[in-house]
């Protein structure tokens, strides 16, 4: 008997090591997953847990020094003959329009510089050349440069340049409220336009915005200025129905063609946008 527990006792020592031995170790657990890191949206590249990208001081001081003295900056048209700015005022290109008009009026170049720096200094001087700066052309091309940050707390800027008694800086508002980005908003205040503004070219102007912020009313109130007096009015919307319009203002356009009798310009629109929505035609 003394003999068998002793020859059990060393048995169990080598079962459990053989146990041991057989026995798969047991797996390792799983380390946690780590979240997705999203990538970086473009042109941010690098600039992980900086805070807001801050522009050069360099910029914005010289930003400013222009606004404080842009009424000093007066282009002299007396002596330009045989000049590149006397060549500019002979080009009539439409590159040539724009040019002329960046390069006679500092406020246009600075409009676009305050629309492209988030300093809200800066933001605020912006506003105050789309709200109160004494040349239209400068407000106007403010409001459009406002319009590019697609900020709701404009609205009221563009509401009060709607009601403005130069025609410039409603054209602007006009234009502005097309690309603003908000067109819950701006909508009605186009079709106020297209209805109300005493300068028929601003009317049919609206209502060209109207059509390209998607809403198909736009297209009726042109269709209808194609029966206006003026042919300028005429031209106009055959011009903006061959941008926003369908496949049966083609048609409706090469029906005017031999009924046009008093302007060759008109005539020429309806050639152009014809020619634009041919393409659409099943």
């Amino acid at each position: 008997m003394r003999d068998r527990m002793r020859a059990a006792g060393c048995l169990l020592p080598a079962l459990w090591l053989a146990g041991c031995v057989a026995a798969p170790p047991p797996k390792p657990e799983a380390p946690p997953k780590a979240a997705p890191v999203e990538a970086p949206a473009p042109g941010t590249e690098g600039t992980e847990n900086k805070g807001p990208v801050k522009t050069d001081p360099a910029i914005t001081s010289a930003v400013v020094d222009l606004l404080q003295n842009r009424d000093k900056e007066k282009v002299d048209l007396t002596n330009v003959q045989g000049t590149p700015l006397g060549d500019l005022l002979t080009i009539g290109s439409p590159v040539g329009y724009q040019l002329r008009n960046r390069y006679l009026n500092i406020g246009v170049p600075l409009a676009e510089a305050l629309s492209r720096d988030t300093d809200p200094d800066l933001r605020s001087k912006l506003v105050e050349l789309a709200r109160w700066d004494r040349d239209a052309e400068t407000r106007s091309a403010g409001l459009i440069a406002l319009a590019k940050t697609q900020d709701v707390r404009d609205l009221d800027i563009f509401r009060e340049a709607l009601v403005n008694v130069d025609p410039a800086v409603r054209f602007g508002a006009i234009e502005a409220l097309a690309d603003w980005g908000h067109p819950e908003m701006s909508l009605p205040l186009l079709f106020a336009a297209s209805e109300r503004d005493y300068e028929p070219i601003l009317r049919v102007y609206a209502a060209s915005r109207i059509a390209k912020v998607g809403d198909t009313q736009g297209l009726h109130k042109l269709r209808a200025f194609l029966d206006d007096p003026s042919w300028l009015i005429r031209a106009m919307a055959a011009r903006y129905l061959g941008e926003f319009g369908t496949a049966e203002d083609y048609d409706l356009l090469v029906s005017r063609i031999g009924r046009e009798q008093s302007n060759d310009f008109t005539v020429a629109e309806f050639c152009i946008a014809a020619l634009k929505l041919f393409p659409k035609k099943p």
